[in-house]
């Protein structure tokens, strides 16, 4: 390993973290409040003959041996925060859990209930009341309500059984990533080429019901899977993933669309490689918004020829910038059956790191090359020589809200990141601040009621607002 003492530097490695998960990936985590983290994925440690679907690590990344060895059943999933506790995803289902991580009992196991029979597991998403939305293939018997066969949007209640409330909607496929828009509506992703009768593409939009949504169009070859959406103020959306658009040969793993799925031409198509597999398919697979632009995460090796081992950081506009990422960035290994290399997302912490995770052997930050590390590192973060500033306060209205509000700054900033941060200190959500602009109206669509502060850092310096949000 070779090493060199220097000062902290924004996303350079933190060499003090390491740990000895041996294969295979961590596909999501979530920073404890007391400085723990929870991680989901298949893990196996050196000297152990069982996978383990989900596991807690101590602040410097060793295993907490005090957190049960949850099997693969239990959540291996995508980790969504809600309330005080979390859900997991189980692939054909959802669990939920508490501020520990262990489970919650008084939300079953959804095939204990009636009607129900998971299959081919996708994606959810957890409504304010605790109540879920769950994609894929599964199977509903409902007959008093005429629910039977196969079904690819399905609601439960907040304790875990089918939602007899609800119309659950179903299509020639599987329905394997859904995102919520601010506007209450979803974006769906799959296998499908028809939604209840009607031709879509491979990225298709419904309404908050789940009807569609014939407004939006993506011209989308019946190829390809979108990971990541992010939603912009201007309602245009980022799209990670890996597709071809009608008329073209090239995959595609990250593009902007309008409102109404129009490809945006104006965002840069940059060209990733993946040139350590027989597969050869680069995919975006998670996307962070940070100041003026967007850190991206995914399973490519290269962006327009250069360098870029699962993570980079492109502008507002797509182009990709020079640094921070400008190491050969995580190394692969081979686990037996097939090689592994790259990068699920990129996590911040309320001190102000971030973790990164997915699924390899080593990382180089360009600075320093740690091959010790192993599916989760950790970042230093951006308050590395970050003051507060003395020009004031953030103004924010209306106060409390349940949706919308606005926030104003002092004077013109040029860019940055806006956080919204609980009580605990834990970031829940960010945003892109504009350039040369003093307010921005945001959204807290589907975020706990509380009380939070928000954090605007932008050239070195933070200024700091409250917000109470009300239940919807």
């Amino acid at each position: 390993m070779a090493m060199q003492a220097i000062g902290q530097v924004p996303f350079d490695l933190d060499t003090s973290y390491r740990t000895v998960i041996d294969v295979q990936y961590v596909n999501s985590v979530q920073p404890l409040s007391d400085g723990k983290l929870l991680i989901s994925g298949r893990v196996r440690l050196p000297g152990e003959n069982f996978y383990r679907g989900s596991a807690r690590l101590l602040s410097d990344g060793e295993l907490d041996g005090s957190f049960p060895p949850f099997p693969l059943t239990t959540g291996n999933g995508e980790i969504v925060r809600w309330m005080d506790g979390y859900y997991v995803g189980t692939g054909g289902g959802v669990r939920r859990l508490d501020g520990t991580g262990l489970i919650d009992p008084t939300f079953i196991l959804m095939n204990d209930g009636p009607y129900f029979t998971s299959l081919q597991g996708g994606d959810y998403h957890v409504c304010p009341d605790g109540r879920v939305l769950m994609s894929g293939a599964h199977m509903l018997d409902d007959p008093i309500r005429g629910f039977q066969g196969l079904y690819s949007l399905i609601w439960f209640s907040n304790t875990g059984y089918l939602d007899t409330t609800r119309t659950h909607r179903f299509c020639n496929g599987v329905i394997y990533e859904i995102e919520e828009q601010p506007d209450g509506k979803f974006l769906c992703t799959g296998t499908m080429t028809t939604y209840e009768g009607q031709p879509v593409s491979r990225v298709f939009r419904v309404e908050a019901d789940g009807t569609l949504d014939t407004s939006f169009n993506m011209g989308l070859q019946p190829y390809g899977e979108a990971f990541e959406y992010h939603t912009l103020p201007d309602a245009r959306v980022l799209i990670g993933g890996a597709f071809r658009l009608n008329g073209s040969d090239q995959i595609q793993s990250l593009l902007r669309v309008h409102s109404d799925g129009s490809l945006d031409e104006s965002f840069t198509l940059n060209v990733f490689e993946e040139t350590y597999s027989n597969a050869q398919i680069p995919i975006v697979l998670g996307i962070l918004p940070l100041g003026n632009g967007y850190i991206i995460t995914g399973t490519f090796d290269k962006i327009n020829g250069q360098d870029r081992g699962g993570i980079a950081m492109v502008d507002l506009d797509g182009n990709l910038l020079p640094e921070p990422f400008n190491g050969l960035g995580c190394g692969g290994f081979q686990d037996g059956v097939t090689f592994r290399k790259g990068l699920a997302g990129i996590a911040p912490t309320a001190d102000g790191n971030f973790y990164i995770y997915g699924s390899y052997h080593g990382y180089d930050d360009g600075t320093t090359n740690d091959t010790t590390q192993r599916m989760v590192s950790r970042l230093y973060g951006l308050e590395v020589g970050v003051r507060q500033t003395g020009i004031g306060s953030l103004s924010v209205y209306p106060n409390p809200t349940s949706y919308a509000f606005t926030v104003s700054t002092p004077r013109p900033l040029q860019g940055g990141v806006l956080h919204l941060v609980d009580a605990a200190g834990r970031r829940v959500q960010s945003w892109n601040w504009p350039s040369d602009s003093v307010s921005s109206e945001l959204h807290v669509r589907g975020i706990p009621a509380g009380q939070y502060t928000l954090a605007l850092d932008a050239q070195h310096i933070r200024v700091l607002g409250k917000l109470s949000i009300l239940p919807e």
